[in-house]
């Protein structure tokens, strides 16, 4: 097993409107093979006093500022969802800064950067119909749905970020160099088989596109954990 000063990092950038509790019970579950390091977005979870960013160019390059500062080693990037996007353009800021290239890029969840996104959009419908868009994806809570005080303060943050997943474009980037390794559910409405294989174009290294059971909420699914666990090996390699 590696030591807990040589096992790499894995930067974890959560979907629209996620904060970085989700990422929470991944500490203790990867604990012998990589220091969890859930990325909090501003006006988010523990940062939910500063504004919001609805800019995906401004929110890269702040967070690549702050992760440059506290990233002192090898890292993986893991984004789901809309965190796919923000970790595919991380890897692009943090690879010209000091942190560095990261060892590997891992998304699930979303097409490539290039293919748009594949519903109407949702940031500013009314809530109900935004609501019941997110069900259809197992996005929202129960307790969330029924207690106007929590939406107030769980809406805010997720129409900030689906705007920027739902108006996403593509900034002209040349491919990465690190391996990519891709995710989704067989049953998530949002991705397809041409979305994903899409990601090939973004790296000139290895990529991989697995396609293993489940919707497109997957972040406690074994399928991904297990993929998890076979990079950290070939990293440990």
């Amino acid at each position: 097993m590696l030591s807990a000063r040589s096992l790499p990092r894995l930067l974890c950038l959560p979907h629209a409107g996620g904060s970085a509790v989700m990422f929470s019970p991944w500490r203790s579950r990867f604990a012998d093979r990589a220091t969890v390091t859930p990325v909090e977005l501003p006006g988010h979870g523990g940062r939910r006093t500063e504004p919001l960013v609805q800019d995906t160019g401004e929110l890269v390059a702040r967070l690549a500022g702050e992760l440059t500062a506290t990233t002192d080693g090898p890292y993986v990037l893991y984004g789901h969802s809309f965190g796919a996007l923000v970790a595919f353009e991380l890897a692009h800021r943090l690879a010209g800064s000091a942190a560095g290239a990261p060892l590997a890029l891992v998304v699930s969840g979303r097409n490539a950067p290039s293919v748009p996104h594949p519903r109407a959009p949702l940031h500013d419908a009314p809530t109900d119909e935004l609501l019941r868009g997110l069900r259809t994806l197992q996005g929202t809570l129960p307790a969330v749905d029924r207690n106007p005080e929590l939406l107030e303060i769980f809406l805010p943050p997720l129409r900030a970020d689906l705007r920027m997943a739902e108006t996403y474009r593509r900034p002209e980037l040349p491919p990465l160099s690190c391996p990519v390794q891709v995710v989704a559910g067989d049953l998530d409405p949002l991705v397809d088989d041409a979305g994903l294989a899409g990601w090939q174009q973004e790296t000139v290294g290895p990529c991989r596109v697995e396609r293993v059971r489940g919707g497109h909420m997957m972040l406690d699914s074994p399928a991904l954990h297990r993929c998890l666990d076979e990079l950290f090996a070939l990293v440990a390699r």
